[in-house]
């Protein structure tokens, strides 16, 4: 099995029972718990199952599982407070003592460049875009380790990376500026709209000759036969890139706005904040 889908039933194992040894279960808990639960059969579904075998010879597969690994499931990961609620497996006394030691005891801290939203977004966008280089796509599609071990656990890392600065994990708060938030959001779809218009618009013939059949070669199921159904797979694959970066970003953009209201009341409010500042900074 692929190693993101024995993660997945290792999480699905430990979220049981940290839900088991809560003391009180409220709506919240509970509605936690659920989305991890969807979480990772999610991932194993993206990673583990058939269907991720597919996408092993199918492009718009890939697209799928691949919007699914780095988007979908480190939102519902950071939405569920998962790695927050691993701390209710200790008891109390060892609970206690592993909080403080990481909030006064640990010496090391992250530097701030790094532990950065914008180090984070820019990470995010680079994994992304090497991940669909045609000499990294062919390596990685042709070797199903490189796969399992290389291709989805950096998707997964570097999303889990990205959206701890933007989705709140009950019951820490993101602390992270709006604007800070508004521009990893922006950022990053616009790289995912050039990026599937690149596969596209901009190109008349499939990037990727593990997906173009050559002679010799062993056509396997659902595999392209011919040069143009190639191409036109890929067309897909870019429109699926296209529609999910809508799909996960509507929800952050809806987050950002909410947080904003409740700092000026109103977006009309907002706007005349910002407005007053950058008039004070031209006067």
């Amino acid at each position: 099995m692929a190693p993101l889908g024995v993660v997945a039933i290792v999480a699905v194992i430990l979220s049981m029972l940290a839900y088991s040894r809560r003391p009180t279960k409220s709506f919240r808990v509970n509605v936690q718990f659920v989305i991890a639960l969807v979480t990772w059969a999610v991932l194993w579904f993206a990673a583990a199952s058939p269907f991720a075998r597919e996408g092993m010879t199918s492009l718009p597969f890939h697209m799928i599982g691949h919007v699914l690994v780095m988007f979908v499931v480190p939102m519902g990961v950071v939405g569920s407070s998962f790695i927050r609620s691993l701390w209710w497996i200790l008891d109390a006394p060892a609970r206690r003592r592993l909080l403080r030691w990481w909030y006064r005891g640990r010496r090391w801290r992250a530097p701030t460049w790094l532990f950065n939203p914008y180090t984070a977004a820019l990470v995010l966008n680079v994994v992304m875009v090497t991940a669909h280089l045609s000499s990294v796509f062919d390596f990685v599609m042709a070797r199903t380790w490189a796969m399992d071990w290389l291709m989805e656990p950096a998707f997964l890392l570097s999303g889990l990376f990205f959206f701890h600065f933007l989705i709140p994990s009950p019951p820490r708060h993101s602390h992270v500026r709006l604007r800070s938030q508004l521009v990893m959001v922006v950022v990053t779809m616009a790289e995912m709209v050039t990026l599937a218009m690149a596969m596209s618009i901009f190109t008349r013939t499939s990037w990727y000759s593990v997906m173009t059949p050559h002679a010799g070669m062993v056509s396997m199921p659902g595999m392209a036969t011919t040069a143009a159904a190639a191409f036109s797979q890929q067309r897909l694959a870019a429109a699926i890139l296209w529609i999910c970066g809508d799909v996960w970003a509507i929800p952050c953009l809806v987050l950002i706005v909410r947080r904003v209201i409740a700092r000026d009341g109103s977006i009309f409010a907002a706007l005349e904040r910002q407005s007053t500042r950058l008039s004070g900074a031209a006067g």
